[in-house]
C-alpha cells in the first residue's frame, strides 16, 4: 500500500482563516475519491493509505487538493512524504518520517 503523511504549519491568523474553507473543501474532495484505503488527522498532519500511487496522483494533482498545493504559501509551509508499507504505520513512525523532510519555503 502507498502511504503519504503531510504536515502543514500556519504562519498567521489570516493563514488560518484561509485554511479553513480549503479543508472542508479537500474533506468533500476525499470522500468521493477511488483507492483510498483510509484517512486520518493528527493536528495539522495527515496520513492517507492508497491503493497504488496512480490512485494517490490522481487526487493529490487534482480538483481542491491541486488548488490548495497551488495556494499554500498565502497559509503557511507544508511538507508531505510518500513511500510504501504492508499495514499502516502507526504515528511515532510517521512522525519519524515527516521529520526527514523540509518545510517547503
Amino acid at each position: 500500500m502507498v502511504i503519504t503523511a503531510t504536515q502543514i504549519k500556519i504562519k498567521s491568523i489570516l493563514g488560518f482563516i484561509r485554511f479553513i474553507p480549503r479543508i472542508r473543501n479537500i474533506k468533500y474532495q476525499v470522500s468521493k475519491v477511488d483507492g483510498l484505503l483510509f484517512i486520518e488527522f493528527n493536528g495539522l498532519r495527515t496520513l492517507t493509505g492508497w491503493e497504488s500511487f496512480e490512485k494517490m496522483k490522481s487526487f493529490r494533482n487534482n480538483g481542491h487538493h491541486l488548488d490548495a498545493m497551488k495556494n499554500v504559501k498565502h497559509i503557511g509551509k507544508s511538507k508531505s512524504i510518500t513511500w510504501e508499507e504492508e499495514a499502516k504505520p502507526n504515528w511515532d513512525k510517521v512522525k519519524e518520517k515527516l521529520n526527514e523532510v523540509h518545510f517547503n519555503a
